[in-house]
């Protein structure tokens, strides 16, 4: 991921000055891959502000506006020519742009991806997915997918490409996430996926991927479970782009929306790999959740419930492939609307990101 004051210029026709766009990246890699994603389909010029925050992000009072939040090292990144459009993800980055639109005079737009843990209502636009149902208001659209299909644009390294060479086909993808507030993976399934994809190794190769949230614990368990002649544990390399590129099929363990949705637009087949309810979600679950009848986020089960509806993913023993929309469209028209009322609108994307689902018609197993 870029670091902070990088600048990205798109090329495109002669036209009228191009507005200008500041991304303010989380602590993420899901997030950040969604700003730029949005940012690119833009196809305006664009600067990444990778801010550090102090220890008073933890205070919600400090929330509104302001900077009291940010680092004296990061402030000197947050300074005018103001930028015409800003698009953020993580909660301490909400602050912060509501300071550079309150500094700007108001020229300044305000775009926020995914869960903010405060009201925006004052934000032009809020983008969100299902793990974060929001109530229904004018500056929302909720997405099924988080944007950005990063399959698409993976182009595998020489090295990359030998390694992948040198594994028997079919090449079959597990990507792990780890845990996320209120749940964990679940070993026994993972291993179960593991065995039950072991059985099918005559004919091809295992490679699980894990990521920056996969815990000591579960690359222990991996460690422990992954040891065929064809079976391979890799972190950093080969990306995770070009294995989702290059994979014949994909698993994914449900604690992750991002690769799941990724995965899905590879239109290769999918298996989700269940997981469960840490214990800190089972105490949310008896004492909040059941009694008031109200789920706390992420709301994964309400993700989960999305892509049973629409049958965009399978299980281990018969995973799925499907067509959808890449939900990028129908961000980056929304934004656009925002900036510039009006433009001319590609006829093709308008269709496709209307669909938000796509046909889910050509779904089939293994």
């Amino acid at each position: 991921m870029p670091r902070s004051g990088w600048l990205r210029a798109v090329p495109g026709p002669s036209a009228p000055r191009r507005p200008i766009v500041w991304l303010m990246l989380s602590n993420r890699v899901g997030d950040n891959n969604q700003l730029t994603a949005l940012a690119e389909e833009l196809g305006y010029s664009f600067e990444v502000k990778d801010l550090a925050f102090n220890q008073l992000r933890h205070f919600r009072p400090l929330h509104g506006s302001g900077l009291a939040i940010v680092t004296k090292e990061s402030r000197r990144l947050i300074e005018p020519p103001w930028p015409d459009l800003v698009i953020s993800a993580g909660y301490p980055s909400v602050p912060v742009a509501r300071y550079i639109r309150q500094r700007s005079g108001g020229r300044t737009k305000t775009v926020h991806i995914g869960n903010a843990r405060t009201d925006i209502e004052d934000f032009d636009l809020h983008l969100t997915t299902p793990q974060y149902p929001q109530r229904p208001r004018k500056n929302l659209i909720e997405l099924p997918f988080p944007i950005g299909n990063p399959a698409n644009a993976a182009q595998p390294a020489p090295e990359e490409l030998r390694w992948l060479r040198a594994l028997r086909r079919p090449l079959r993808l597990i990507a792990v996430g780890g845990p996320a507030r209120h749940w964990q993976l679940d070993h026994a399934a993972l291993g179960r996926a593991i065995r039950i994809l072991r059985a099918q190794e005559q004919t091809g190769s295992i490679i699980v991927a894990t990521s920056p949230r996969t815990d000591r614990r579960s690359h222990d368990f991996l460690k422990r479970s992954v040891r065929g002649a064809n079976e391979i544990v890799v972190e950093d390399f080969p990306r995770f782009a070009v294995l989702l590129e290059k994979a014949d099929e994909i698993h994914v363990t449900a604690d992750s929306v991002s690769m799941i949705s990724e995965a899905i637009l590879t239109g290769r087949p999918v298996g989700v790999i269940p997981i469960k309810r840490s214990f800190r979600g089972l105490v949310a679950e008896w004492l909040f959740e059941r009694p008031l009848r109200r789920r706390s986020l992420p709301d994964f089960p309400n993700f989960w419930d999305l892509l049973g509806r629409h049958r965009l993913v399978g299980t281990v023993e018969l995973p799925v492939a499907s067509q959808v929309c890449d939900t990028v469209e129908r961000a980056a028209h929304a934004v656009r609307s925002l900036l510039a009322p009006g433009d001319a609108v590609d006829d093709g994307k308008a269709e496709c990101a209307a669909a938000h689902l796509g046909t889910a018609g050509s779904s089939r197993g293994r």
